[in-house]
């Protein structure tokens, strides 16, 4: 076992896999036999990627559903009428997801947005069945898995207070929290493949502000990885965040690297983004992408770096993958003008 493990009582632990069909509960909370929002199908052999987009709908800009893209078309894998598929994360098997989902515009302003609780659910695609990894209540930013499959990290509040990182088993169990900062926000955490660390962003005080890059090591050793230098920028509507911000960490496989994306300005909707890396023992950042438009957050696997990316001739948002060792770009998937996209995850087996 790392030293690290050993050394600290809330450091993450390593665990048996637990097998879906021996699930015994989820955090306390049954999970659905009959589901009440059904998954279509499972991901094309061919595709590689996971991602939230409109592309369902006769036009863009309406809520996201989450599809598999890579392979010759892309595959519609959830249906659920009124709400929004806000973020994904592949488990080692191919068929089987951590998602997360707004049920409802909750705060009630006509969209969704960072201000809307979303509920983290384990998604079956194969069986078609989901059920609350969380108890009711529960707002989740962000979910991991981790590399062997036992463990998943998620950035959540269970009471409206500021996020902060917890860690649970597979099936929902021993959810415990690392961090407990009322006001402090933690958010987008990932874990490296050795499962000894967290990359997260975090946002200090209970308002809006300036992310940064920071790595979890114990609840008493975190450290600051990133810091744009900017300061005072404008809030990007709908979002906690500040230009110059940093956000959507991820390690590289090897954990020598972290990649992420950097708030430019407000100037479009959801505002331009670059891709930066940075060496995950700390140093200066190199940029991967730049330029005045919206991308998501990256992930990070052996076939790359991949995120959408608004394209400014169409008018639509391309899927967009970069081999950081010489630049190389490609596109898996363009879609139409009006359509958008939220951050892509590389499906299982390829992830890592």
């Amino acid at each position: 076992m790392p030293a690290l493990l050993r050394r600290s009582r809330f450091a993450l632990p390593l665990f048996i896999l637990v097998p879906l069909h021996l699930a015994g509960c989820t955090a306390g909370v049954a999970p659905t036999t009959t589901p009440t929002q059904i998954s279509a199908t499972i991901p094309a052999a061919a595709d590689t990627v996971l991602v939230p987009t409109d592309f369902w709908s006769t036009r863009g800009g309406n809520s996201y559903e989450l599809y598999s893209m890579g392979g010759a078309v892309p595959t519609r894998l959830t249906y659920c009428l009124g709400c929004q598929a806000t973020g994904v994360a592949p488990s080692l098997e191919r068929n089987r997801i951590a998602l997360r989902r707004a049920n409802s515009d909750s705060n009630g302003d006509g969209k969704f947005d960072d201000f809307d609780a979303s509920t983290l659910l384990l998604v079956d695609l194969a069986r078609q069945i989901e059920g609350p990894f969380l108890p009711e209540g529960w707002n989740t930013s962000s979910v991991d898995w981790s590399s062997d499959g036992t463990t998943l990290v998620h950035t959540s509040s269970p009471d409206g207070s500021p996020d902060d990182i917890y860690a649970m088993d597979n099936n929902g169990a021993n959810n415990r929290r690392l961090t407990g900062t009322p006001t402090v926000r933690e958010r987008g955490a990932r874990l490296n493949a050795a499962i000894t660390r967290v990359v997260y962003e975090r946002i200090d005080g209970v308002a809006a502000g300036k992310s940064e890059i920071w790595v979890f090591l114990s609840n008493t050793n975190q450290q600051r990885l990133t810091d744009s230098g900017v300061s005072g920028g404008a809030q990007l509507p709908g979002t906690y965040y500040l230009v110059g911000s940093d956000a959507g960490p991820d390690y590289s496989p090897d954990a020598a690297n972290v990649v992420f994306r950097r708030l430019t300005s407000t100037s479009v909707a959801g505002g331009t983004w670059d891709i930066l890396v940075v060496p995950a023992a700390g140093g200066a950042p190199s940029v991967l992408a730049s330029g005045p438009q919206f991308r998501s957050n990256p992930d990070w696997s052996n076939e790359g770096i991949v995120f959408t990316e608004q394209n400014l001739t169409s008018g639509g948002m391309d899927v967009v993958v970069i081999n950081p060792a010489t630049g190389a770009r490609r596109v898996l998937q363009s879609l139409p003008s009006g359509y958008r996209a939220g951050s892509p995850r590389w499906i299982a087996g390829i992830a890592g």
